[in-house]
């Protein structure tokens, strides 16, 4: 049985969700490379924002 996935929008998954969705791409939809990037790139954009408030935690 396939697991059900809720729908949300590039923008609004968290990291944690994008990297899901890339680790079961390459099952579900190998040839979209599309798809990849726009994951890929997501995934990037999540991480530049949450280092800077890493950063801060760590120095105060």
């Amino acid at each position: 049985m396939a697991q059900l996935w809720p729908m949300k929008t590039l923008g609004a998954m968290t990291a944690a969700e994008v990297l899901a969705a890339l680790n079961q791409l390459p099952y579900l939809c190998p040839e979209d490379a599309a798809l990849e990037k726009a994951l890929r790139d997501r995934l990037a954009s999540a991480l530049d924002r949450k280092r800077p408030l890493e950063a801060a935690a760590q120095a105060g």
